[in-house]
C-alpha cells in the first residue's frame, strides 16, 4: 500500500478529537436530548456551557471535534 492510504486508514479508524461547540469552540458541551431506539439511545441534541456563546442551554445538532486524530 502507498504511504497516503495507510494515513487514511490511520485517520479514518483513529479516535476522535475532543468535542468542541461549534460556534465559540468551548470544550465543555453536554447531550440534553436524547432518542430512544430499540437497541440503544442516540444523542439528538448539545449544548454548550459558556456562558458567554451564543448557544448556551440551547440544541445544536453536534460538536465539532477540533484537533486530535492520530
Amino acid at each position: 500500500m502507498p504511504k497516503r492510504e495507510d494515513e487514511f486508514k490511520k485517520y479514518a479508524t483513529g479516535p476522535k478529537g475532543i468535542p468542541l461547540c461549534p460556534f465559540c469552540g468551548h470544550r465543555e458541551v453536554y447531550p440534553i436530548k436524547e432518542k430512544r431506539m430499540i437497541f440503544f439511545t442516540r444523542v439528538v441534541a448539545w449544548s454548550c456551557a459558556n456562558e458567554r456563546c451564543r448557544m448556551y442551554r440551547k440544541p445544536f445538532p453536534s460538536p465539532s471535534y477540533g484537533p486530535g486524530r492520530g
